[in-house]
């Protein structure tokens, strides 16, 4: 299995962000990623100095805004990093979740004008890029858009969490959807020579001896789920070490993730689930 986290730079020093990356390899994770959201650090700048802090991990993007960027120069950008990397770049893209993000940098935010910019997008990285092209991560939920990374890339990441209107936000879903967003990745890359790798990304780690009550305190990431449905999801973890690195061997065995990514508040607390599973 491979493990990942994203690390947040937020108004972050070098030296925090360099001391944060190296914490996060000591930790044993296989991947550092880094967001791309406005109120953050350029993904670039940093994901470069994540290499340079680092030897082990790839170094990933989770996700960028396929809207945010051109493609011609994405193409640019993304083989000055991979060559500066020397070729430990993951290449994460989505279609951003952020209404308040899209309204300040006057692009629409209608499901389908985000699923076609990312369709676009990644058509255009394939053509540009041709086999200079590093490992693709596709992040989604939706129809279209888990139908795209299924059909064209090496990593489909299941994020669990559709945006909600009436929430102004994403919201998890239980783990009956869930299996079915697999079984719907399945189907879409039925024709390919190799399956894709099957990534999650965690919400929210809490180390505890209590489940449900450690549950409780994430409530607010699935507002209309059960306590039931809380203990099921493959995207929360609550319990000892132990107990969370067997959901994880569940999670593999029952849907098919052999990768999981994890959030920065989680880092510390997941990398203890980590040293159970080595």
């Amino acid at each position: 299995m491979r493990f990942g986290v994203v690390l947040i730079a937020e108004d972050c020093s070098r030296n925090a962000w360099v001391t944060r990356c190296r914490r996060a390899e000591a930790l044993g994770y296989d991947v550092i990623a880094v967001p791309d959201h406005l109120n953050l650090l350029a993904p670039f700048p940093t994901a470069l100095l994540a290499a340079e802090a680092t030897e082990r991990p790839l170094i990933g993007t989770y996700v960028l805004n396929a809207s945010f960027h051109r493609p011609a120069l994405l193409a640019r950008d993304v083989v000055t990093l991979d060559r500066l990397m020397d070729g430990r770049l993951e290449l994460g893209l989505g279609t951003g979740y952020m209404r308040a993000e899209f309204e300040a940098a006057g692009l629409p935010f209608g499901a389908g004008a985000r699923a076609r910019t990312l369709e676009r997008l990644v058509a255009e990285l394939d053509r540009l890029l041709d086999r200079k092209r590093p490992p693709l991560m596709i992040g989604g939920h939706g129809d279209r858009v888990l139908a795209l990374a299924a059909r064209t890339a090496e990593i489909v990441s299941f994020t669990g969490a559709p945006y909600r209107p009436e929430y102004g936000r994403t919201a998890l879903v239980d783990a009956a959807t869930l299996l079915e967003r697999v079984a719907h990745v399945r189907a879409e890359s039925a024709g390919r020579a190799a399956p894709p790798e099957l990534n999650v990304l965690s919400k929210a780690t809490v180390l505890t001896r209590d489940r449900r009550a450690g549950l409780e305190g994430l409530r607010r990431y699935a507002p209309d789920l059960t306590t039931a449905q809380l203990l099921d999801v493959p995207t929360l973890f609550a319990g000892t070490p132990a107990q969370i690195a067997e959901q994880v061997r569940r999670d593999r065995e029952r849907f098919g993730f052999t990768y999981v990514t994890v959030m920065d508040s989680a880092m510390e607390d997941f990398g203890e689930v980590i040293a159970h599973l080595r």
